[in-house]
């Protein structure tokens, strides 16, 4: 006996394609910026979005400029999505005969903003999944030289990666100006060129101009206004959090630190991508492969949060 074909109103309008395409567009916030990793072109991407919020008959995101952001009913998709994810990608390598135990030991480089705020949910769900992968993570401010095997994989804030490493970008970083919160409410929003006249920065070692935060605290914060010099994101988290002064940090620390409040919108020109690469000649090695393909998700899943 055949079972009875469902109604129509009970027939899921949407493929697990679509849900990916909301969900990529909900991480790089456009689809400008979206069309290139999901595999399409712009006027494809542009369709398909239309002919998904037809099927819902409603709409899944505004479209804004720069901007795209979430509708509700495209937060609940991109919710659903984001959490069948890494169910997905285990299935596939179970299947696929990929998840077979890897074990060894994997040298992740990462700076210590991302291990105290991204990572630990992260590595959390790949140890439950891959215990008999050993992971040692290298906290630095400077990039380790893969090509010399200073490390299996890195995790960067970078604008770009040398051509021959093998990943992917994961995520566009916002960083704002963040002050200790006041016990009296929210503060507004305040003109960062205000911000540049008081006396309460947290900058960045003095003769520090390796990287494009240093150069722009260098730039626009007199030398006169810092109180406290620290080495990076993290030490200067958590004098802010003290209340010692305010600093520039990645926008994803509001999430994860209450006693934090931005003091600014996401200041322009500042945005930058946040990287997972490995050696080309790491990247069929078992153990390399689990963990980019299980942090991968996961990393751009907790940095938009």
């Amino acid at each position: 006996m055949r079972a009875p074909t469902p109604p129509d109103e009970l027939r899921l309008r949407l493929s697990w394609s679509d849900f990916q395409t909301v969900l990529a567009v909900a991480r790089h916030g456009s689809v400008a910026r979206a069309f290139e990793p999901l595999g399409m072109t712009h006027s494809t991407l542009l369709r398909k979005l239309d002919l998904i919020e037809s099927r819902l008959d409603t709409k899944v995101f505004n479209r804004g400029r720069p901007r795209y952001t979430l509708t509700a009913a495209g937060h609940e998709i991109e919710r659903a999505a984001r959490e069948f994810e890494p169910l997905a990608i285990g299935a596939e390598m179970r299947a696929s005969g990929a998840d077979l135990r890897p074990s060894g030991d994997v040298r992740v480089s990462v700076s210590s903003i991302v291990i105290d705020h991204l990572l630990p949910s992260v590595l959390a769900q790949f140890r439950s999944s891959f215990p008999d992968v050993q992971i040692e993570l290298i906290s630095t401010r400077e990039h380790v030289n893969l090509r010399r095997r200073e490390a299996d994989i890195a995790i960067r804030i970078a604008d770009t990666v040398p051509d021959w490493l093998v990943g992917r970008k994961l995520a566009d970083l916002q960083f704002k100006v963040f002050t200790r919160r006041s016990r009296r409410g929210k503060l507004p929003l305040q003109n960062i060129d205000d911000l540049f006249l008081q006396r309460r920065w947290i900058g960045f070692e003095r003769d520090s101009h390796d990287l494009k935060f240093d150069r722009w605290l260098a730039r626009h914060v007199p030398s006169e206004q810092v109180v406290l010099r620290v080495d990076n994101f993290s030490h200067a988290a958590n004098m802010a959090r003290s209340g010692i002064g305010i600093a520039l940090l990645p926008a994803f620390v509001a999430s994860s630190i209450p006693d934090l409040q931005p003091l600014t919108a996401s200041i322009e020109g500042l945005e930058t991508p946040l990287w997972l690469v490995t050696h080309p000649e790491l990247k069929d090695a078992a153990r390399i492969q689990v963990l980019m393909r299980a942090f991968g998700p996961a990393l751009a899943n907790a940095a938009a949060r």
